[in-house]
């Protein structure tokens, strides 16, 4: 399979407009969805994984809390790039790129 995306840089307005919205819901009781175990991640490397990613950088938590707690200290700064998958055109584009440096890591969201 190939990874078919078009990729982009917001612009810092974008960008900080999208994190204001993003902290807004998330304390508004926006639902956090994490996915352990996902159809892509039958053919991966563990290490590759949701869940082995999650796991390493955050033992003694539940998924979602770790996630909401580190999605709502993302920056600018943290921002690299915003990606649309051409394999689902309808779908909204992503900033599955925001990075954190964690224990050494850098970790996508």
């Amino acid at each position: 399979m190939t990874n078919e995306i078009k990729a982009r840089v917001e612009s810092e307005l974008e960008v900080k407009a999208y994190i204001q919205n993003l902290r807004y819901a998330l304390n508004r009781g926006a639902k956090i969805n994490f996915q352990a175990k996902r159809l892509v991640d039958e053919d991966r490397n563990e290490k590759f994984t949701n869940q082995y990613t999650v796991n390493t950088l955050f033992p003694d938590e539940k998924p979602v809390d770790a996630l909401k707690r580190e999605l709502l200290t993302l920056s600018v700064e943290d921002y690299m790039r915003t990606v649309q998958d051409l394999r689902f055109p309808k779908r909204s584009e992503m900033r599955e790129n925001l990075g954190k440096s964690i224990m050494e890591r850098t970790m996508s969201i």
